[in-house]
């Protein structure tokens, strides 16, 4: 596997680039925001994260290791492909995301193209407790240890598949959790559901 390249930018637009390493050209798909930084000529060391598939074998690079990681954090998330993450590093910066993760901020997260209003609520329910300190810290956001249950975060997800907004979901869940801790999945969710009707909680 591919960590990292360094070599002479050789052609340069704003979805990627040709990289000379050592007399081998390499193609590498970069974020709109890295390629407004370099130009054809420009020595360069990118950090890579490579994609296998059948008919293919691409390659994404990135100026600065956080921005790789948070990629592949990104393209964890079911409905989040490389594009996907790759538009939204070009979007928002690496701190910019974790701040809308982390402050449930779904139209911010909606400002990169491809990334629909239900990516943006699954990307905050599947990542807000998994973000990197160092991009909290850079955000300026106050990291909070996870106390969910895997069912909890289950029920949450079933939530916002059900179109309700993720910070209600999560507070009617952990308002259940702690009323009743030893419900299961199914009885956490008709029980959130039964919460969030009562509230007319909006979808």
């Amino acid at each position: 596997m591919i960590a990292w390249l360094q070599g002479e930018v050789q052609f340069i637009d704003e979805s990627g680039l040709i990289l000379n390493v050592a007399g081998v050209g390499y193609d590498v798909q970069v974020t709109a925001r890295d390629a407004q930084t370099l130009q054809a000529g420009d020595l360069t060391t990118l950090w890579i994260h490579t994609v296998v598939r059948e008919d293919a074998l691409a390659l994404f690079g990135f100026i600065e290791r956080a921005s790789r990681d948070l990629f592949r954090l990104l393209t964890s998330v079911s409905g989040v492909g490389p594009r996907g993450a790759q538009s939204l590093l070009s979007a928002l910066s690496p701190a910019e995301i974790a701040q809308s993760i982390h402050g449930d901020q779904v139209k911010a997260l909606t400002k990169a193209k491809g990334i629909g209003k239900r990516t943006a609520e699954m990307l905050i329910v599947k990542l807000r407790d998994r973000l990197p300190l160092d991009l909290l810290v850079e955000a300026s956001v106050e990291p909070q240890p996870s106390t969910l249950t895997a069912e909890a975060t289950d029920a949450i997800s079933a939530l916002v598949n059900l179109g309700y907004r993720p910070h209600l979901a999560k507070q009617a869940v952990e308002t259940i959790s702690a009323e009743q801790p030893n419900l299961n999945l199914q009885e956490l969710i008709t029980r959130a559901l039964k919460a969030l009707r009562a509230d007319n909680a909006p979808v």
